[in-house]
């Protein structure tokens, strides 16, 4: 069986022959854990359709060199572009919101409040909350093999985000009540606006006013689905109609 080469993300220009000194972070990760040592190979990804293949020039304590070598064009997005609004949910249940919305191809993701969400007078807490958001997407990428990296944007109120309307944009939110099937939308969609809810749902204003804003309710299925697992039956089920798990 051929071996895995681990994947890393590093935010910058890259170019071939480019030597790279790793972050501290890296250098634990990859000398304590995956107990990699020099002229082992890693493959780069910098938020492009490129992904990097180099190699381990000098590792000791405190430091990684790595030369890249080559690199090769491998855009594994979907042609369908979703953007997230995800209700804020309790910290492990978010976390995994998160991580499998970008598996299955998320493009961006707004985290939201809404009247039954419980985090509406913590909005001091949220700076520290989006970078370690953002490090899921990092790790996802790193796991899926995206390399492109999904948006986290910074959370706000549900009404407003719902509110607002891009060209070509079809607005979706699923609903155990509502009629309306997935099989009913129009055969090709591009882009797509996608509501999640959190435990507790959605308020009536909110509703009425989600429905006032153009949002489709749609029905995933006769059973009630929690809010991570929801994110994942609906996500999966636009790709396999519009995006690229047909």
């Amino acid at each position: 069986m051929k071996k895995r080469i681990p994947r890393i993300y590093i935010k910058y220009f890259l170019q071939i022959n480019q030597v790279i000194s790793l972050s501290k972070s890296y250098t634990h990760y990859i000398k304590k854990v995956l107990r990699m040592k020099k002229k082992d190979k890693l493959e780069i990804f910098n938020n492009t359709n490129y992904i990097f293949f180099s190699e381990i020039l000098e590792i000791n304590n405190h430091t990684i060199e790595i030369i890249i070598l080559k690199k090769q064009i491998k855009n594994l997005e979907s042609p369908l572009l979703i953007h997230l609004g995800q209700v804020i949910s309790k910290n492990e249940k978010m976390n995994f919101s998160i991580q499998k919305s970008v598996e299955l191809g998320v493009n961006t993701i707004t985290p939201l409040f809404s009247e039954y969400c419980n985090f509406q007078n913590k909005l001091i807490c949220f700076p520290k909350k989006k970078i370690h958001w953002e490090n899921i997407v990092i790790s996802s990428c790193e796991q899926c093999h995206r390399n492109n990296i999904p948006e986290i944007k910074n959370p706000e109120y549900i009404l407003p985000w719902c509110k607002r309307t891009y060209e070509n944009e079809t607005k979706i939110v699923f609903s155990p009540s509502a009629t309306f099937t997935i099989n009913e939308l129009p055969e090709k969609i591009n882009c797509v606006r996608l509501l999640i809810g959190s435990e507790g749902g959605f308020s009536f204003l909110e509703i009425e006013k989600i429905i006032q804003y153009g949002f489709i309710p749609i029905k995933l299925g006769p059973r009630i689905l929690r809010t991570e697992t929801a994110v994942i039956a609906a996500i999966t089920a636009l790709q396999i109609k519009f995006g690229d798990l047909s």
